[in-house]
């Protein structure tokens, strides 16, 4: 195995021990079998440490931004987090987000997401996708599903 190899698959490991040792998501890691599917299931428990985290915080000390937020109103976003930061907008901030910031891949709705997805994904997943707007795609199914081929870091 080469050293990029290695890496991947400790990094799946150390993953895979970590869910498995919550009961939640102790049986997701057997079914992550694609790099997306693995990149999912941490995406799920790195998000759910973060909530939790923030969870115990005082409100008033944190500001949680989506992504969909952040690209559907860039400007309304950096107002939003300069006024919580207590930060005076800059225009070199403002031509940076004129040139650069918009959306890259296509907006998945929900009913793009497989029932297998919506199991590694858990809870947070539900919330991040839009309504349902048809029925779900079937896991035998997986062709219709359109995804952009993402590179993970697995």
């Amino acid at each position: 195995m080469d050293e990029t190899t290695v890496r991947k698959q400790y990094r799946w490991n150390m993953l895979a021990e970590y869910a498995q040792s919550m009961s939640e998501t102790a049986h997701l890691p057997a079914l992550c079998q694609s790099d997306y599917e693995k990149g999912l299931l941490e995406w799920r428990v790195s998000t759910e440490a973060a909530t939790s985290f923030l969870g115990r915080l005082p409100q008033d000390d944190w500001l949680e931004v989506s992504y969909s937020t952040f690209v559907a109103d860039p400007f309304g976003t950096n107002e939003r987090l300069t006024g919580f930061l207590h930060l005076t907008p800059e225009q070199t901030v403002r031509d940076f987000i004129q040139h650069n910031v918009r959306r890259c891949s296509e907006s998945r709705d929900g009913a793009e997401v497989t029932q297998l997805e919506r199991l590694i994904g858990g809870p947070l997943l539900e919330q991040s996708v839009k309504p349902l707007q048809s029925g779900l795609t079937t896991l035998g199914d997986r062709q219709s599903v359109r995804r952009r081929q993402l590179e993970v870091a697995y």
